[in-house]
């Protein structure tokens, strides 16, 4: 951690700073090393309203739209991997009917997992992710984190909408990566412009960051190299980023193998 003083408004501010982040997700660890340092809590007037109206006429917007894409995507990959579970299902549903209007769409969601909590007895823990068949359609990809056995035909009665499809993610090292790829892979959508691409239930377990250098050292020390399964270095407009990714997951499957 490091402390950097600035003037503002004629008073001396102290701001900390940071030049190495790890990120835990369930198994997968990401590690980030600046070149420059980074401010805690630093906020971009960019991203405010106001910054964003004054900056709007030097902005290419079809950049800043897959800022946030991107930005949405991790998100996602690192809530799914944070909540993942031995009886997680992956879970497709469509509507028989062409159903495109989002607010009609999310009221049947709403309903059937009314439905589906009644029959299992539990709240469900659950990301959502909305996108659009080429008829125009709403369709919804699901991954429900606790949702115990249930025969498919049950399932697609419950929803009692149209088609219900059920993927198999328990041979999958990196969950959160296989299904971000899998649904989030036409969320550039006009449609979906203004509204939110994905929600979630309450109470999901969050990512956790750590910023302190000797903490982040030391973990990545803790680490075996076999575990290592991405390295890159990128550089966006503020910084120089070398980037390393570790699934802990990849590495107890190589020990079964072995065994």
């Amino acid at each position: 951690m490091f402390f950097k003083l600035i003037i503002k408004g004629g008073c001396i501010v102290i701001l900390r700073s940071y030049n190495k982040k790890a990120v835990i997700s369930g198994d997968i660890i990401e590690f980030y090393d600046y070149k420059n340092d980074v401010l805690y809590d630093y906020k971009d007037t960019k991203n405010t309203r106001k910054g964003r109206q004054a900056t709007a006429k030097f902005e290419d917007k079809l950049l800043n739209r897959k800022k946030i894409l991107q930005r949405n995507r991790r998100d996602i990959r690192r809530l799914v991997n944070c909540n993942i579970q031995e009886n997680s299902k992956f879970i497709t549903l469509t509507f028989a009917d062409n159903v495109t209007d989002l607010k009609q769409a999310n009221y049947e969601w709403k309903k059937f997992k009314q439905r589906l909590e009644i029959k299992i007895g539990c709240k469900l823990q659950y990301l959502v992710v909305i996108e659009f068949q080429k008829r125009g359609a709403i369709h919804y990809h699901c991954v429900m984190f606790n949702l115990p056995y249930i025969q498919s035909n049950k399932l697609h009665e419950i929803w009692g909408n149209g088609y219900v499809k059920i993927n198999r993610i328990d041979d999958v090292d990196n969950v959160g990566a296989y299904v971000c790829k899998y649904i989030t892979k036409d969320n550039d959508d006009d449609r979906l412009l203004g509204q939110k691409m994905y929600f979630t239930s309450r109470g999901l377990k969050k990512p956790v960051e750590i910023k302190e250098e000797s903490r982040v050292e030391c973990l990545a020390s803790s680490l075996p190299a076999s575990a290592l399964t991405y390295s890159s270095t990128f550089e966006n407009e503020y910084n120089s980023i070398s980037y390393k990714q570790y699934n802990l997951n990849s590495l107890r499957s190589q020990k079964q193998k072995v065994i």
